[in-house]
């Protein structure tokens, strides 16, 4: 078994975890109309949301194959936006300015999953 192996567990635990945080503020979110009254509530969720992804990612694919994973983290972060503008769920007036800035919160929380993962998970 290689090393990385013994850490999927933790990993899955903790995008588990994680998931149920955004989960659970999401729907605060929605019941109490957070998204509207402070705009800015959406960029804290956009960075939780790629930690969320980069930590199923990394725990799944458990490589170093940074390549494989990069991809499949673009494709959901531009894939999240596309399902946001096709439902309508925009509500800035500077929509491409709003996806610049969820993109970039997105690579930002995998970016720090990414940092922890070398420490943790590919550490040799």
């Amino acid at each position: 078994m290689v090393k990385s192996e013994n850490m999927r567990l933790p990993w899955l635990l903790a995008a588990l975890i994680l998931s149920a945080l955004l989960a659970t503020l999401h729907w605060w979110a929605l019941s109490d109309f957070l998204y509207w009254h402070y705009m800015w509530f959406d960029i804290p969720m956009h960075y939780l949301g790629g930690a969320v992804s980069a930590v199923f990612v990394f725990g799944f694919l458990l490589h170093k194959r940074v390549y494989v994973s990069v991809a499949l983290l673009v494709l959901i972060f531009i894939g999240w936006e596309v399902f946001e503008f096709v439902f309508g769920l925009p509500v800035e007036a500077n929509y491409p300015l709003d996806t610049a800035i969820d993109l970039v919160m997105d690579t930002l929380g995998a970016l720090t999953v990414y940092a922890v993962a070398r420490k943790t998970l590919w550490r040799a």
